[in-house]
């Protein structure tokens, strides 16, 4: 995840006080914490900003971090696949056009402001066109602890693929009724490349209804498949690092075989 700059809280000033210094080093620590290490930044704002700091009192304990944690310029791959979106209205921020902040919308992410009494909110109301867009925003340690979970829970799970080859994942099932109907769906199970096995059958659920039984946090799904009359099930291993990572396999699984 990447942050925005909003070039907007550093407009028309020539310096910026010990506090928003102190804020912002702060700030970065607890980003830290998050894994987050990038904000994205016009390359005459980082100029800027940097000379506003480089004399100030604490401003070595910004230098540690500044250059890689501020990086124009504003494009990136991700914002590259979204910059229709952002040509295509006039962002505003009382009447004044902003950058960082549309961006920050757009992306489903957070502003990064200087802080100081304007921006010490821990949202911004934009204008998109005549519309009012929301942007969350971070300019003090708390404001990253507010904001940082929320976007992180939200963000779709990057999920990794097996290597292994289809002829190489392993089929283990009981030796009971319905093997043969159990052996044909795993056949198609295991090239879903989240799907790393069949680890057993699971036993008859008679009252079972949906495709997806239980979810597990160490990539174990449970399958039953309704179509049959016993209500026949298998264990599936996944490359599934966590429940949120191994609910979204589930759902693709499900999309793509929860059907006769």
């Amino acid at each position: 995840m990447e942050l925005f700059f909003n070039e907007l809280s550093i407009s028309g000033k020539e310096s910026i006080g010990g506090a928003s210094i102190l804020a912002l080093i702060r700030t970065y620590r607890t980003l830290r914490k998050y894994d987050i290490t990038t904000c994205r930044i016009d390359s005459i704002d980082n100029l800027r900003l940097f000379q506003m700091i480089q004399n100030m009192p604490d401003s070595l304990n910004i230098k540690n971090f500044y250059f890689s944690f501020f990086r124009p310029p504003y494009e990136s791959a991700s914002v590259e696949q979204e910059q229709d979106e952002y040509y295509s209205h006039n962002w505003s921020y009382g009447d004044r056009p902003c950058i960082g902040l549309a961006l920050a919308s757009i992306l489903n992410s957070a502003g990064l402001s200087i802080y100081e009494s304007e921006w010490n909110a821990a949202f911004i109301h934009l204008m998109k066109d005549e519309d009012i867009e929301i942007v969350r925003n971070i300019c003090t340690n708390e404001r990253v602890d507010i904001h940082i979970p929320q976007l992180q829970s939200e963000r779709e799970p990057e999920l990794i693929e097996t290597d292994l080859r289809i002829e190489d994942k392993k089929i283990t099932l009981r030796h009971d009724h319905g093997m043969d109907v159990l052996t044909e769906f795993s056949k198609r199970l295991i090239k879903s490349p989240y799907v790393i096995s069949i680890v057993n059958s699971l036993p008859f659920n008679p009252s079972e209804r949906k495709f997806i039984r239980k979810i597990r946090d160490d990539g174990l799904i449970e399958i039953v498949l309704p179509w049959t009359d016993q209500k026949y099930g298998v264990v599936v291993k996944t490359t599934g690092r966590n429940i949120k990572e191994t609910k979204r396999i589930s759902e693709i699984l499900n999309e793509r075989y929860g059907g006769i």
